[in-house]
């Protein structure tokens, strides 16, 4: 019985600098990863790309023209006939496409991609986070 009380002892002596190492240790791993839906990019991998990228904003008018990515061009499902002739227009086959809308839980983007693939458009990805990822970016 007193190997069992000290092994226990020892154990949580070991525990508790373990627990916070694993809390506060600035390299710590972390505790739980976002994955990437199929099709979804984070921003940082879009910025490494370079100026090879075509953005696409899936949100309204009306938030397209409060703001945007620099360069991002108005595709929504609301007025795809009149703006999709536009797209083309802009878009080179040698564009990757990122398509955002508002945030995280906006599936707008996800269904513009869709739409774009549909059409021939390739590759097409989505920015995970959306357009909160672009102005929290650092």
């Amino acid at each position: 019985m007193r190997a069992l009380r000290q092994a226990l002892l020892i154990l949580l002596a070991a525990l508790i600098p373990a627990g916070l190492t694993a809390a506060f240790h600035p390299r710590r791993a972390a505790w739980t990863q976002d994955k990437l839906l199929p099709g979804e990019v984070e921003l940082q991998t879009v910025l490494a790309w370079g100026s090879d990228v075509l953005w696409v904003d899936a949100r309204s008018l009306k938030d397209y023209e409060a703001e945007h990515v620099p360069g991002a061009i108005l595709l929504n499902l609301e007025d795809w006939e009149q703006l999709f002739p536009r797209f083309v227009d802009q878009w080179r086959p040698e564009q990757k496409v990122v398509v955002y809308c508002s945030s995280t839980s906006c599936e707008l983007s996800h269904e513009v991609a869709e739409r774009l693939k549909a059409n021939g458009i390739s590759p097409v990805y989505v920015l995970k986070g959306g357009w909160e990822a672009w102005k929290n970016r650092k």
